[in-house]
């Protein structure tokens, strides 16, 4: 019976594979510089383009232009209860990255003090973060940019989603969520009303932005000539279904088990247990052919974060003890490498390509963050040998803050 299940079956996906390989391959649109630097879906990068242009005092000619028109659409749309005053244009300030007085950091605040708010959330690919939106609301104060809440009407506090169309939507209901698409749309107008007055470079960087959304966000019409793959899936979507839902099973289980798998399949490693690391979690002790020996921790069982971590990278900030769950009071420095299982997985299946990426919290600072970066870069040439010839190492070159190993 499974013979001849699993033989309908492939018999029915080659011929949708042959139907498809007859189907002409339309041309994909030129990528833009950002992804063409591989940073098309960093949500930080986003965020800078956004309030660099939304900044009146930043280089780019603008002055207070775009921001009115950006304030001036919130203002026209029924689900923000916002109303822009050109009055205000003057006193308008806009901070990214600002500190909360719980502790939290919102990508943006444009506000006018003891006037009104915008707090403002950015996602790109990722998900809101263990309640992000709910800290934001409840905090008393903006520490960063000395804005105490009391101060401003309950009426003006004003708080933005912003996500890709059809995203999760976020945990506090005070949060507005508007699309990048929406975005998008007003950077075009904003453009198109200009009838070509602004610099020639901020137009061009405006016009390479709004074609990374769209492009990231598949809003463009490369996919519109692809009816006849459409009218296939829906031919073989019973068949197309009993596959991935099989593969769905089975990656499920990679993920909850990838890590207990990895520690079997090393033959100088003895599975152990570490004080209080979670039981979802694998620890291993490796002992080396010179005969000293390393403590490394699998972290298992998310559905996109697979990390490493060796013991001493996770350290109590007070007394540098080792630490292996992320204490309540975050009073700890941590070193991980992760790799992301549900961002990666496409690229993991078609290329069985391993890809880690050496990055940051946003409250570490450049100068650390390149230094860091630096003796990372140091230590994987020094021990290049040892790697799989598959290895390919990039973004290492002097000034780059990102590097990616990837192993096939």
């Amino acid at each position: 019976m499974c013979e001849c299940v699993s033989e309908r079956l492939n018999d029915r996906l080659s011929e949708f594979k042959r139907q498809v390989d007859l189907l002409p391959e339309p041309d994909a649109p030129p990528p833009t510089t950002l992804q063409v630097l591989g940073r098309g879906q960093l949500e930080q990068d986003w965020q800078r383009l956004l309030f660099h242009f939304l900044s009146p005092e930043r280089p780019h000619g603008l002055d207070h232009a775009f921001l009115e028109h950006l304030l001036t659409s919130l203002t026209d749309r029924d689900d923000v209860e916002y109303t822009f005053s050109r009055f205000d244009l003057t006193d308008i300030h806009v901070e990214t990255e600002v500190p909360t007085s719980n502790e939290r950091r919102p990508d943006a605040v444009i506000w006018v003090k003891d006037e009104w708010f915008i707090c403002w959330e950015l996602k790109v690919t990722a998900v809101e973060n263990s309640g992000q939106t709910t800290d934001y609301v409840q905090a008393e104060e903006f520490n960063g940019i000395d804005l105490t809440k009391a101060d401003v009407p309950v009426e003006n506090r004003h708080y933005i989603y912003l996500a890709p169309e059809n995203a999760t939507a976020p945990t506090a209901d005070e949060f507005v969520q508007i699309s990048w698409q929406w975005i998008a749309a007003e950077f075009q107008s904003f453009l198109t009303a200009g009838h070509g007055k602004y610099p020639s470079e901020t137009t061009g960087q405006f016009n390479s932005f709004i074609r990374t959304i769209r492009n990231e966000l598949l809003m463009t019409d490369y996919h519109e000539n692809q009816q006849e793959k459409a009218a296939l899936y829906f031919d073989y979507y019973d068949e197309i279904q009993e596959a991935e839902s099989a593969f769905e099973a089975q990656w499920d289980e990679y993920a909850d088990t990838w890590g207990t798998r990895l520690a079997e399949s090393i033959d100088i490693a003895d599975i152990i247990e570490l004080p209080t690391h979670p039981a979802s979690h694998v620890a291993i002790e490796v002992t080396k052919p010179n005969n000293n020996s390393e403590r490394w921790m699998f972290r298992q069982g998310s559905s996109d974060w697979a990390g490493l971590v060796k013991e001493g990278w996770w350290l109590n900030k007070a007394d540098r003890t080792p630490v292996y769950t992320i204490p309540d009071d975050k009073n700890d420095v941590r070193i991980s490498l992760f790799h992301r299982l549900e961002q990666n997985r496409r690229k993991a299946v078609e290329n069985q390509t391993l890809e880690l990426e050496l990055w940051h919290g946003t409250s570490n600072g450049d100068q650390f963050m390149y230094k860091f970066k630096e003796r990372i870069a140091a230590k994987i040439n020094k021990n290049i040998s040892e790697l799989p010839p598959t290895t390919e190492i990039t973004g290492d070159e002097p000034g780059q803050l990102y590097s990616r190993i990837r192993s096939q």
